[in-house]
């Protein structure tokens, strides 16, 4: 930027390109020095890194508004160590562990068996479908305590806690002492998958370190990783770009084009839009689908967008005005207090999310991926976007799909609209195919 800004807020695409940027030249220069036993794991470390500095993103925008240059300030905020020559670096295994050895008896019976990570279980759910297609039985690998029942998982499969172990399977000298959490969950990924040997490893969204991992041990052995579109980020950060997948299986013929741009080492095929679509519904409200302010947000972005619910329940009196939290989100009691306290305004975080869409006519966001979700059950999106510098993709209007707006006026301006905009048939069916499970 050749002129300061005294807006914070101007910086935050310039971190993240300048990060991003920083990291892959560093993954680069010592990538030879990013192994573990026989598997190079350098892109999974790459997303590692980038995920531990995203929390200095505020200190580095507040810095940039104050007047320090870009590329002095992100060099002194960021650690990128270099090897030594007394590190060593072994593809000979070390000596197991009991708890190592307790893990191969436990898991040893399901050798050979299809394995799916989640690392939530509101995660795994959004697997069942994939599962319930492929009718085999299989592995889910998960962070969270799976419940058969309540995400509906079916009795063929086997659920596996993630556990980190804490353990040393293989020695780097160099991962272990810089980057000490990322060396235990490689030691424990490597062990397990030692032990099952899936035939395939498939997982969902695909940004989870975890999940990359895997996803270069089965690379390195010749397995195959199958990666399941969840949602649209449309915010690109360095977990959604060079994902180390064999394949990508989408929604729809036009979301291949978009992640493979992103993903060029990745196969993208179209296996539909495996969730429920409910036919009936008031399909009337505006539904603001809230997001925290991270990676292209910011608290003052998500005050804007507060402001808008309590401004568009005033603007229009008699519509319906609803809001969704995010489902790791959390709200602040006064500003539920502000809401609630609007004629017209409801919460409808707890309600399931196909009763949500099956009651919303226009659904608004900064950049969730309901924005793109909604399409499929007949809403039409308008994104609210005051993040400087950075455009939403795709192009909505362009696409003939929804609209976008960078600034309370635009919001209002387009909101009528939207309200009458109906997207084509042809248009939907383009990014939302029928589910049909493609033939791995």
């Amino acid at each position: 930027m050749s002129q300061t800004s005294k807006n914070p807020d101007a910086y935050i695409t310039e971190f993240f390109t300048l990060l991003k940027d920083s990291v892959s030249a560093w993954i680069t220069t010592y990538k030879d020095f990013m192994v573990m036993g026989d598997v190079n794991v350098s892109g999974s470390l790459e997303s590692y890194v980038n995920y531990s500095n995203y929390p200095l993103r505020d200190e580095y925008c507040r810095r940039r508004s104050d007047g320090e240059q870009p590329d002095r300030l992100i060099a002194s905020m960021i650690a990128l160590p270099s090897p030594t020559d007394a590190d060593v670096i072994s593809p000979e295994p070390l000596p197991l562990t009991s708890v190592a050895r307790k893990w191969i008896s436990a898991l040893s019976p399901l050798q050979g068996s299809d394995l799916y990570y989640a690392n939530f279980e509101r995660m795994a759910a959004c697997l069942i479908p994939w599962i319930r297609s492929g009718r085999k039985n299989g592995v889910i690998v998960s962070e969270d305590e799976i419940d058969y029942d309540r995400i509906g998982l079916p009795h063929y499969m086997t659920a596996v806690r993630f556990y980190d172990l804490r353990m040393r399977l293989y020695r780097n000298d160099f991962i272990e002492r810089h980057f000490p959490v990322y060396y235990s969950f490689c030691n424990t990924v490597k062990l397990l998958d030692s032990i099952i040997m899936p035939q395939r490893f498939h997982t969902i969204c695909g940004c989870q370190v975890i999940g990359k991992i895997w996803a270069e041990i089965c690379a390195a052995r010749g397995a195959e990783s199958i990666c399941y579109q969840q949602g649209w980020p449309a915010f690109m950060h360095a977990g959604f770009v060079g994902m180390p997948y064999t394949r990508m299986i989408t929604w729809g013929e036009a979301f291949n084009d978009l992640w493979h741009h992103y993903n060029p080492g990745t196969e993208c095929l179209s296996g539909g839009y495996p969730y429920k679509v409910k036919a009936e519904g008031s399909r009337d409200a505006v539904t603001f689908f809230l997001q925290e302010p991270y990676f292209a947000s910011s608290p003052r972005m998500v005050g804007q967008m507060y402001d808008l619910i309590v401004a568009t329940a005033r603007r229009s009196p008699g519509l319906p005005v609803h809001y969704r939290l995010h489902p790791e989100s959390r709200i602040d009691p006064a500003v539920r207090q502000r809401l609630d306290a609007e004629p017209g305004v409801r919460d409808v975080s707890d309600m399931p999310l196909p009763e949500v869409y099956a009651s919303t006519r226009v659904a608004v966001s900064h950049y969730s991926s309901t924005i793109m979700e909604c399409i499929a059950h007949g809403c039409c999106p308008l994104v609210f976007n005051p993040t400087p510098g950075w455009d939403y993709t795709p192009d909505l209007e362009a696409e003939g799909i929804g609209f976008v707006s960078t600034t309370p006026d635009e919001f209002f301006g387009r909101l009528p609209r939207a309200i009458a905009h109906h997207t084509s048939p042809s248009a939907i069916a383009r990014w939302f195919a029928p589910f049909d499970r493609p033939t791995h």
